[in-house]
């Protein structure tokens, strides 16, 4: 082949991949500019959710080349991002999964509420290497959700960053979702002014308890451990387990003990500053606990007193000047095996061990 034929070639493959390079360039600035749905399968897959999320960890997931489309929507004012992915190919649920990162207080505090419903759960986890948050997956086909919580330089205003996919997955799909997630924050951090150093992407398993875990294999040093003692003598068959998601940090701890069939749970729980006022104004209405009305300004936690009956308990301190609240609690749709002094004896001793833990206030029992 004559050295001019060569030239030639090479010449006509340069062409193409500068084509291809164009090609890919305005593949990105038109997802860029749309903020819509971006239907091409190619450009979805080149760039997910703009970036948000990483392609690699993604291809590891079931469904994924179903793939064909993707829904970004920004805040105006810059501190919200939310994509999803479609499959508009699916028959039932085209949303393959979502992600949201914001730094607005309602989104923060809602956002930690819904992804932590353990009424309907059937597993969770504390995240590894002390990721500040938590998976769980729901009974009903809620699918799985992730929620990382990272403090910025601002504390009024941290980032919270939830990825659901809308199908239930088996464990072997959690690292890849909660690798998914730490990156979704590591990116998200950057373009809502968050200021949080990069979180490494975690390499230890994510340990899922899918059936529970029995009582009598906790570890000592496992906040749910601390209930024990007080669990009601009526245990469902097999024994109590125990369906933790309690690390030492974060805005939430729980330890839910399912019993008898159906949706029978019992709950002993622990929530933190802004997402405790919001879980309590939740549960107590305007008019307060007592039912008495208080139209003043003060915190919540100024205005309400622990107290305990045959289906709930509650408890609170402070925490570096923040509200926390602990609940005991039962939702049965057969008999109740728990009373007031068991559901009051829980909430206390897991109350004063997690306040030790936490370095708060000893906390108001009722």
């Amino acid at each position: 082949m004559g050295r001019a034929r060569v030239r030639e070639l090479w010449r006509g493959a340069g062409r193409r991949w500068i084509a291809l390079g164009v090609l890919l360039t305005l593949l990105a600035a038109l997802q860029t500019a749309t903020g819509g749905t971006v239907p091409p399968a190619r450009a979805v897959h080149l760039l997910p959710c703009e970036g948000l999320l990483p392609r690699a960890e993604l291809r590891t997931l079931a469904g994924w080349p179903e793939v064909d489309a993707q829904r970004v929507a920004r805040d105006p004012g810059r501190n919200r991002l939310t994509c999803t992915l479609l499959r508009t190919g699916a028959l039932h649920d085209p949303q393959w999964l979502t992600v949201t990162a914001s730094r607005r207080a309602d989104d923060v505090d809602g956002g930690l509420l819904d992804t932590a419903r353990w009424s309907d759960a059937l597993s969770g986890a504390a995240l590894p290497e002390g990721l500040p948050g938590f998976l769980i997956q729901g009974s009903r086909g809620d699918g799985t959700r992730v929620a990382l919580l990272l403090p910025c330089t601002d504390p009024d205003a941290p980032l919270l960053v939830t990825l659901r996919t809308s199908v239930s997955r088996g464990t072997d799909e959690d690292q890849p979702l909660v690798r998914a997630a730490v990156a979704a924050a590591n990116t998200a951090s950057s373009r809502l002014g968050c200021g949080h150093a990069p979180v490494p992407p975690p390499q230890d398993p994510v340990r899922r308890q899918v059936a529970g875990m029995p009582v009598a294999v906790l570890n000592g040093a496992s906040p749910c451990a601390v209930i024990v003692p007080d669990l009601p003598e009526d245990a469902p068959q097999g024994g109590w387990r125990v369906h933790e998601a309690a690390p030492d940090s974060g805005p939430y701890a729980s330890c839910a003990l399912p019993f008898h069939e159906g949706n029978s749970m019992l709950t002993v729980s622990g929530a933190y500053g802004p997402w405790a006022e919001l879980a309590m104004a939740q549960s107590v209405g305007p008019d307060g606990m007592d039912g008495t009305r208080d139209p003043s300004a003060r915190p919540l936690s100024e205005r309400w007193r622990p107290r305990a009956d045959g289906y709930s308990a509650t408890a609170l301190t402070t925490c570096d000047g923040a509200f926390a609240l602990f609940r005991a609690e039962v939702a049965s749709s057969s008999d109740n095996p728990v009373g007031e002094e068991t559901l009051t004896a829980l909430v206390t001793a897991f109350a004063t061990d997690q306040a030790e833990r936490r370095g708060c206030e000893p906390p108001v029992t009722p």
